[in-house]
């Protein structure tokens, strides 16, 4: 059936086809045969309500496992389906994408309905060149049919162009929201001994910088984080969370707390805006698509760190690698934010 195949100890067959439920029968008066059993591994189409429908050779009893995939009962998941499965989006955030570009669905059907009656009068321009071909006595000269058909193969190119592009701007506007979605709902808990939040809660508040990195990079960065850096940091509204990344990649949470705490050099202050994970599987699950794609760019998120920024409107304002450049930071922010134009919208 596709999978590995072994032989083992030969015996005879009646009894290892009692056994095993399975093999040939053997007519009355014959005499007893030596025969092989044979382990097999079963794939999804050998298995059919429930029974194996491996062939082997006569006298041969089988033995047969399922795969961990397969079902014995004969149901089994399509390969598509586990490989790719379907992102649902919230109600809230498809209308949340509908805000953020109103015209979009409207620009969609427009250039939509434009690439079909482009498409439509192609087919007759293509039947018009044919005919001028042809020598057809009603048929318009050859170039100027050329010429029509060469203009609406290009109203087709353009317009499905369009409308494609704008349907997927749209699910990457999705893809971000529900992103955001997702960070604003990780939970964390204040250095200085506060009640648990989720990260949501600073929306419109505070400036979030997530540092994510091994024991190094985060030894390096609380002991630059000093009382005095930490003030200015809290007079422009940012918030710290140190995310503790083992060999893995996962999150640990109490060796977050304990690689902080150790290179922390006796600063107090900087309890005021750090905020630690409060449990390691929601942040290693955000996280992982985060640390592919720093790899992909050969950038090792273990010594060089991995920081977010997001901005008091849940947006992220970029993503970095290395130490974050504290003083510039500060003296920026306040543009990049976008605070001198009035309150953000809400994202998540």
């Amino acid at each position: 059936g596709g999978g590995t195949v072994r032989a083992l100890s030969s015996s005879r067959a009646p009894l290892h086809a009692a056994r095993a439920g399975v093999g040939s029968r053997t007519p009355r008066g014959t005499p007893p045969t030596t025969t092989t059993t044979t382990w097999c591994t079963v794939s999804r189409r050998d298995v059919v309500g429930g029974l194996s429908t491996t062939t082997t050779p006569r006298g041969a009893a089988v033995l047969c496992r399922a795969t961990k995939d397969d079902d014995v009962s004969g149901a089994r998941r399509p390969q598509t389906e586990q490989q790719q499965p379907v992102v649902e989006y919230t109600t809230k955030q498809r209308l949340r994408e509908e805000i953020d570009s109103p015209f979009r669905k409207v620009r969609v059907v427009f250039f939509g309905f434009s690439a079909a009656s482009a498409l439509v009068a192609l087919y007759f321009s293509l039947l018009t060149a044919g005919k001028a071909f042809a020598g057809w006595a009603d048929a318009p000269p050859t170039s100027v049919a050329l010429t029509d058909v060469a203009v609406n193969a290009a109203g087709v190119a353009v317009c499905s162009f369009l409308a494609y592009r704008d349907v997927k701007a749209g699910e990457a506007n999705l893809a971000r929201i529900a992103r955001g979605g997702a960070l604003a709902a990780l939970q964390v808990r204040p250095a200085d001994g506060r009640a648990q939040r989720p990260v949501g809660s600073f929306r419109n508040a505070k400036r979030v910088v997530v540092a994510a990195g091994g024991r190094d990079f985060l030894e390096t960065l609380a002991a630059s984080l000093t009382d005095t850096l930490a003030e200015a940091l809290d007079r422009v509204n940012v918030v710290v969370i140190p995310v503790f990344l083992d060999d893995d990649d996962r999150c640990v949470v109490d060796a977050t707390r304990e690689v902080w705490r150790g290179a922390q050099d006796g600063a107090v202050f900087s309890d005021k805006i750090v905020h630690f994970p409060a449990a390691g599987a929601p942040w290693t699950a955000y996280l992982a698509s985060e640390i592919a794609t720093a790899r992909k760019q050969r950038f090792d998120p273990q010594t060089k760190g991995l920081g977010i920024y997001v901005k008091k409107n849940g947006r992220i304002l970029r993503r970095a690698t290395g130490q974050p450049n504290w003083d510039a930071f500060i003296g920026t922010m306040e543009v990049m934010d976008g605070d001198q134009f009035g309150a953000p919208p809400k994202l998540f």
